[in-house]
């Protein structure tokens, strides 16, 4: 094994701790808000996007309809989001955050702006972009893996 593979082995086994300790983070501060990390991904995606089906959300959140749908389900309940007739098909109703949930979503993501802002005070332009690199290549090779949330293959 080269060092560079090594480097690389060693970059990537830091990728789990480091999701689990920023869903940790911003967790911490969405139960202040009443929603979970889950309902934050699809308020995320709605207020930043346009209006989607749950099976369009799952996709894009590569996560199953069937959690997609519990989480949505919660923000409606919240009235963070709301139904609105899909033109494309009858049955699966779009999305939409309503301005609750853009205004919620505008205080989550400012506090999380202000955290990450420290972090960038720690790191140059340069860094950044050799990481955003790094991670948009590991992204790329390991795109022949990704499944279908709804239809997962097997792992052997």
């Amino acid at each position: 094994m080269t060092d560079t593979t090594e480097a690389v082995y060693e970059l990537l086994q830091m990728v789990r701790p480091l999701h689990r300790r920023v869903a940790r983070s911003v967790a911490e501060h969405l139960k202040e808000a009443g929603i979970g990390v889950g309902e934050r991904a699809v308020l995320a995606l709605l207020v930043e996007g346009e209006p989607r089906s749950v099976p369009a959300i799952g996709r894009a959140l590569f996560l199953p309809r069937q959690n997609v749908q519990k989480w949505v389900d919660g923000l409606l309940r919240a009235g963070l989001v709301e139904r609105r007739p899909n033109p494309a098909h009858r049955r699966s109703h779009l999305i939409a955050a309503t301005d609750e949930g853009r205004d919620l979503f505008a205080q989550i993501r400012a506090r999380e702006t202000r955290a990450i802002a420290e972090l960038a005070g720690r790191l140059s332009p340069s860094d950044v972009k050799v990481a955003s690199d790094v991670l948009a290549a590991c992204l790329e090779h390991f795109s022949p893996f990704e499944d279908d949330p709804d239809r997962p293959g097997p792992l052997a």
